[in-house]
């Protein structure tokens, strides 16, 4: 992350991310369809809005790797890890698939808080067109990005959590945070 921020991870390096990132996502998302079908679990944001697999698809296949030839590229082990947990929390009953609403928090908050930011980076260290490979940072204008960031936090301060549901929630959310940090760690520099 140090060397995606400072513009020095090159255009392989950053699809190796990606394609990491995407496994993640894809398994996320699976999840959220499965527990939440129809419904935003969140009341407030329907989950839909933030996915982010079909844009990490599609900046894969700008940066000149397809998306089938992702199929090649191995995974960190932290990743596989956590796509095991995400398929886990889907096959779960769905009165234990709170925790999933962890993940979405870790990611699409994650994404719109640093998203902008990352997105003028790697644009500029890549040399990429305007809006060229950069879809899965782009969550609309400014104004937009505020909006889901205070609809995706109201949905989350709205969920009847008793005090063992918050702290099961907070648990989950830094598995996923370490989760990713180790994911960093693991890809090459």
């Amino acid at each position: 992350m140090a060397a995606l921020l400072r513009g020095q991870l090159g255009r392989p390096g950053y699809c190796v991310l990606l394609v990491n990132l995407r496994a993640i996502y894809n398994a996320l998302e699976s999840a959220l369809d499965h527990q939440f079908p129809g419904t935003s679990a969140l009341r407030t944001l329907p989950l839909s809005v933030l996915y982010r697999s079909a844009a990490l698809a599609q900046d894969l296949a700008c940066l000149g790797t397809p998306t089938d030839a992702t199929a090649d590229t191995p995974l960190a082990p932290a990743t596989t890890h956590y796509v095991q947990r995400l398929q886990a929390l889907q096959a779960a009953p769905a009165a234990e698939a709170t925790p999933l609403l962890a993940h979405a928090y870790v990611r699409y908050l994650g994404d719109l808080h640093g998203g902008q930011l990352l997105k003028r980076r790697i644009a500029q260290a890549l040399a990429l067109e305007e809006g060229k490979g950069t879809a899965f940072y782009d969550f609309g204008p400014p104004t937009d990005v505020a909006r889901l960031i205070q609809a995706f936090r109201a949905g989350l301060d709205a969920l009847p959590l008793d005090a063992a549901g918050v702290d099961a929630l907070v648990a989950e959310a830094r598995w996923a945070f370490q989760r990713h940090v180790a994911l960093f760690m693991q890809l090459p520099h």
